[in-house]
């Protein structure tokens, strides 16, 4: 139910339904050869991010338990470690902090949580951050509720890692800064669009999230006293794209994407026609994307040219 791969070693991690994960490693003839990571939990695997130093990843599940997994050289095999520690509901979507000693996880008990995620036998010394000293493995450093009763979708560290942002269930959208020395502030806006389902850091103060609206709305953060604006979609063509006789393609299209065998062409005026499930970023980085990718229920891959959408539209600003 989740997969991930790994720019620096060209692995890829997959998690599913069978409560197990698998690393997935190239072979020299070309095909992709797997091994078992037994996870020891009892409830699916949900989702599962890679360290950014590529030595370790993380899977959520619903046994309300976090497997950090590391390589053992000596034994040859993945081993997992579990985070157990104060979480009560199924984890939903997980995030590194770009030191690699850092996990930031949502869940459906309507929190948000990071943890230090420090293993000895990998990590070469666990500096201290923003979010807290140095600390060792599974220590609580930060917590946020989500009081309106709404589970977390997804949650993101900033480039600098000072900053994590994650949406919820009930249409918001929030943002925690950490200071050295102070608590995190954390800041949320409740927006008039439909959940978001993903989201992810484009530039130092800009958060790109996207989810039941199909289509990409871009927020900015001015602040801990400011706040974030009110996000501005990144694309809606014409409406003027009225309903039209539909055709025999165009219909059975709409059944598939859409679940509707309607006579007239409800096609939306965005480019997804349904649900964006991810976005990812294709080319940069998260202090500057300048290519974003989205994939959604109706099927489609899309690629975003960040760098050319200022000018396009009008009013949107990526800072």
């Amino acid at each position: 139910m989740g997969i991930d791969w790994c720019a620096t070693s060209n692995q890829i991690v997959s998690c599913s339904a069978d409560r197990n994960a698998y690393v997935w490693k190239q072979t020299p003839d070309g095909k992709w050869k797997p091994t078992l990571v037994a996870l020891q939990i009892n409830r699916a695997a949900l989702c599962v991010k890679w360290s950014p130093l590529g030595n370790k990843f993380a899977v959520g599940s619903g046994s309300k338990i976090v497997s950090v997994c590391f390589f053992e050289k000596e034994q040859d095999w993945w081993v997992p470690k579990q985070i157990r520690k104060t979480m009560k509901s199924t984890i939903t979507c997980v995030d590194w902090h770009p030191n690699n000693t850092l996990l930031a996880c949502g869940s459906t008990d309507y929190r948000v949580r990071v943890f230090s995620a420090f293993i000895k036998e990998t990590d070469s010394e666990d500096s201290d951050s923003a979010w807290g000293v140095k600390s060792s493995f599974q220590t609580l450093l930060f917590e946020a509720y989500n009081g309106h009763g709404s589970w977390i979708h997804c949650v993101c560290f900033s480039a600098d890692g000072n900053k994590l942002a994650w949406a919820g269930h009930d249409c918001s959208l929030s943002i925690a800064e950490a200071r050295t020395g102070n608590p995190p502030v954390v800041r949320t806006i409740r927006t008039h669009y439909l959940p978001l389902l993903s989201c992810v850091w484009v530039a130092p103060n800009s958060v790109l999230g996207a989810g039941h609206d199909c289509c990409p709305i871009l927020f900015n953060y001015y602040g801990p006293m400011k706040g974030i604006s009110e996000g501005k979609m990144i694309d809606l063509k014409s409406e003027s794209q009225g309903a039209t006789k539909v055709s025999a393609f165009s219909h059975f299209q709409n059944i598939d994407r859409m679940a509707t065998t309607d006579t007239a062409d409800t096609r939306l005026t965005t480019i997804h026609q349904n649900s964006i499930t991810e976005l990812c970023i294709m080319k940069g980085n998260r202090s500057k994307a300048l290519q974003v990718t989205s994939i959604g229920r109706d099927g489609q891959l899309v690629i975003w040219d960040m760098g050319s959408l200022p000018s396009q539209i009008a009013g949107l600003t990526i800072s």
